[in-house]
């Protein structure tokens, strides 16, 4: 089946082509092993284990391939190694938890060691006041996006129904999204099945513009993924620094969504 058949896509049309800068990434699935001890809230939600040897990638989905954002579209790197040159990011891990949302981690929780001071924190946003953007972090203090208009089809296609809030119309300019990219990245993934990141996420990233899609989420109760980001060599799409991508997460290029 087609890409054209399968996706709906919603993005507008527009005459500015926006730059971003380029970088590498990866997209492992992860799984708690089934002697991890169990945790859960006091509501009794589960929540994933960061103990040393807990959590282990798995092989589905896009795991293993290591991606390359040239500015304008998303490629596999050929030879499935990162250049020399390309210097560490950050990481993020992730699961979903049915009836809770999101837990996020700083770091591969799959490299934890017995002293990791890293914790599992739901999903939150920074809201900003001035163009009512909403920022992807584990670390805010609000639930919700901070703003959310009709013509917007990337909230229901990316988040649960707890982080949206009332659609309601205003200026085209309000309710972006930007925030730390390796959890947009990671909710890309959940965005659709492990089987159908496999085909379609290439198709997420055209024309230096985030798309939409139409597809059934992937949301699963314990799926989880952890996203690996990689600056790139000056000899690949012209190069980037970590305070480049910095940058482009604050939404100083352009946002992932508007």
């Amino acid at each position: 089946m087609s890409v054209r058949h399968t996706l709906t896509w919603h993005s507008r049309a527009q005459l500015t082509i926006y730059s971003q800068p380029p970088y590498f990434f990866r997209i492992d699935e992860i799984a708690e092993h089934h002697t991890a001890p169990v945790v859960v809230t006091s509501q009794g939600h589960w929540v994933p284990s960061t103990v040393a040897g807990a959590n282990r990638r798995m092989s589905d989905g896009v795991s293993g391939v290591w991606w390359f954002c040239n500015r304008q579209q998303l490629h596999q790197i050929p030879n499935g190694q990162l250049p020399a040159g390309a210097s560490y990011h950050s990481a993020f891990s992730m699961y979903y938890c049915a009836g809770y949302g999101f837990w996020v981690l700083k770091g591969d929780v799959t490299a934890a060691t017995n002293n990791m001071v890293e914790a599992w924190r739901p999903l939150r946003f920074e809201h900003d006041g001035q163009d009512y953007s909403s920022y992807l972090t584990n670390a805010g203090q609000s639930h919700t996006l901070r703003c959310q208009r009709p013509d917007q089809h990337w909230p229901q296609m990316l988040l649960p129904d707890i982080y949206q809030t009332h659609p309601m119309p205003t200026h085209q300019s309000y309710g972006a999204l930007k925030g730390d990219l390796g959890i947009f990245l990671a909710l890309i993934a959940f965005s659709m099945s492990k089987e159908d990141l496999q085909q379609y996420l290439r198709s997420m990233f055209l024309s230096s513009r985030w798309q939409v899609h139409g597809l059934a989420h992937g949301r699963v109760n314990q799926r989880g993924v952890v996203v690996n980001i990689y600056t790139c060599p000056t000899d690949w799409a012209g190069g980037s620094t970590s305070e480049d991508l910095n940058r482009y997460q604050n939404g100083e290029y352009n946002p992932y969504y508007n």
